[in-house]
């Protein structure tokens, strides 16, 4: 990203958004009233929109340029505007993720690297700094790049477009209706390029002289745009919020193969390519396979081993090192008549429970005992077995991925569905969830702390929930042992030495970190953030006390940034330091589908 513009630009630019709020838009009288009852929050139109950490993002398409296309179509750019970003793109680098010159400018727009310390701090993290390194600075050296590495590489520069939103950059490319007010909106305002002599006459405030290319950068544009336009395709499209195969391979042996036609019918979406499976196929020759698939898709299900008994760790570690790291995956448990397979599925569990992308779909704990109905031999299910086959899959894959490719873990997703409505109902409602009535009389009877109750129905409290939730789920099982109200259980995270995420109390959080489990705190209010789980309609779930404030647990619509007259503070525990969900390291009981 180039930093030539002229100080008169940055002043100009600087003195708009002085303007401009820190945190949500006020919004309308009536939404204010019904919040001002409450008292507990204001409403952020944006609270609900996808934050997850930017590494979680996941990319859809065969080509770097349909990647980046289905990526900014996501975000909400229309064609024209998401042409003119990759006409940039063009002019900049080729389309390429690691193109450079020199030392200083890399990357697929050029980034100046001495100015974007994060940008260098998440490629050296992803474990990608080699590719700073001249040697994959020329042109087409993306071509030479594995598979995994290149998702990565652009997942991380394509988010950090979305992070690094100097001058609301993406604000006023939004506004464009033509390619080429886009293309010149994205030069002007993102690549800050001024002089030349190129004019732009059309954009306020930044009438000047344009250099490198401008008419270029139009003319690549409007070649995307004729290209691609109407083209655009999403994972996070996907209404239900569910993986219907859209996004997922499939790696199997004869049980797969077996259940082949149950597994298209559950995973309306997937292709016959998606399910690469072959009779007799070991574990070894799995790896084999990965490693020459090419495209394989965010969401692996790896249901091999049954040819391959006495696995070891160096075993598993090969194939997620084939697989990805940066993949979702579900390791399938193995068992037939003649062999349980204890120690290739002790395995499996033992890495789900150290791995938050890592869940297994527990095939043997269906079948044991059930082989005279399920199986047609010894080990192969017939046709109502492989229905159920498909079903565990679907299960597994669900529990730990969303539409945005964020993981949370099984059990803190189904206590949410089973104690928050997936919508939000405004105050009062005192209509509480089944699971959750369920929950607080156990709590209640084993002394617990479950909040206040709103004409006798007790669990009504935004810190009761928290509590319960927390506890019941494995996040913290000892949280609010003091059970005190929200206050005190702010003072109980800050014993516990959980992190602010905030960094100081007087600082909004940086959204793209926050996970699944972290909690929030703004005077007298608390809520927790759930990550996007399929069927719950908002990232955060909550609850209120009060008589005209009374709300059950359900899906919330906090602001994540300033609530309640304070900037909201957000805790993470220490034990989860994952920025992709719930990281057990304990108590994990429930991330196993049967």
């Amino acid at each position: 990203m180039k930093q030539t513009i002229k100080t008169i630009v940055y002043l100009l630019v600087a003195g708009l958004l002085i303007n401009q709020p820190a945190f949500a838009a006020t919004p309308s009288d009536d939404v204010l009233d019904m919040f001002n009852t409450n008292n507990i929050f204001y409403y952020n139109p944006n609270g609900s929109d996808d934050l997850c950490g930017s590494s979680a993002t996941k990319l859809a398409g065969d080509t770097i340029e349909e990647k980046i296309w289905n990526f900014y179509i996501d975000q909400g750019f229309s064609d024209v505007q998401v042409a003119g970003i990759l006409g940039n793109a063009k002019a900049e680098t080729g389309v390429e993720p690691t193109r450079a010159s020199n030392s200083s400018y890399w990357g697929l727009f050029q980034w100046y690297l001495g100015y974007a310390p994060k940008l260098v701090e998440q490629i050296n993290s992803a474990g990608l700094g080699k590719y700073f390194d001249s040697e994959w600075w020329p042109a087409g050296k993306s071509k030479d790049i594995p598979a995994n590495d290149l998702d990565q590489l652009l997942s991380i520069q394509l988010n950090y477009t979305m992070e690094h939103a100097d001058f609301d950059w993406i604000t006023e490319v939004k506004k464009q209706t033509t390619v080429e007010a886009a293309a010149e909106a994205f030069l002007a305002i993102f690549e800050r390029a001024v002089g030349g002599n190129s004019p732009i006459l059309y954009y306020e405030p930044y009438k000047g002289l344009l250099y490198q290319g401008t008419s270029a950068r139009r003319d690549f544009a409007k070649e995307f745009y004729e290209q691609y336009s109407g083209k655009g395709t999403s994972v996070s499209k996907n209404l239900s919020g569910e993986e219907n195969g859209r996004n997922l391979t499939i790696f199997g042996d004869s049980i797969t193969v077996a259940s082949n036609s149950a597994l298209l019918e559950k995973f309306s979406d997937i292709k016959q390519e998606g399910i690469i499976a072959k009779v007799g196929r070991r574990w070894d020759e799995a790896i084999d396979v990965v490693k020459n698939t090419t495209n394989i898709k965010d969401n692996v299900i790896f249901a091999l081993g049954a040819n391959s008994p006495n696995l070891t760790e160096a075993d598993i570690d090969e194939a997620i090192n084939a697989i990805g790291n940066n993949k979702n995956i579900v390791f399938v448990t193995n068992w037939s008549t003649m062999n349980e397979y204890e120690s290739n599925n002790e395995l499996f569990f033992e890495y789900a429970k150290k791995h938050s992308n890592i869940v297994v779909a527990d095939w043997k704990k269906e079948m044991k005992g059930n082989s005279d109905k399920y199986f047609y031999d010894w080990i192969h299910p017939n046709s109502e077995g492989a229905k159920i086959f498909a079903d565990i899959l679907y299960e597994a894959v669900n529990s730990n991925i969303n539409s945005k490719g964020c993981s949370v873990t099984g059990e803190f997703a189904s206590l949410i569905k089973s104690y928050a409505w997936p919508e939000y109902h405004p105050a009062p409602f005192t209509n509480r969830m089944p699971g959750y009535a369920e929950a607080v009389s156990q709590s209640m009877s084993e002394g617990r702390y479950v909040g206040g109750s709103i004409n006798g129905v007790p669990g009504i409290d935004c810190g009761g929930f928290v509590t319960i939730l927390t506890q019941n789920s494995g996040l913290e099982p000892s949280y609010n042992d003091s059970k005190g109200a929200t206050d005190t259980q702010e003072a109980w995270v800050k014993s516990h030495n959980w992190t602010l995420l905030n960094g100081s109390p007087n600082r909004q959080v940086d959204t793209s970190i926050l996970q699944a489990g972290d909690i929030a705190f703004s005077n007298g209010h608390t809520f927790i953030y759930v990550g996007e789980i399929p069927g719950f309609n908002s990232k955060i779930a909550s609850a209120s006390y009060g008589q005209s404030s009374a709300r059950a647990p359900m899906a919330g619509h906090e602001d994540l940034l300033f609530g309640n007259g304070s900037i909201v503070r957000w805790y993470r525990n220490p034990k989860y330091s994952s920025r992709n969900g719930l990281n057990y390291t304990n108590n994990v009981q429930n991330k196993v589908w049967k």
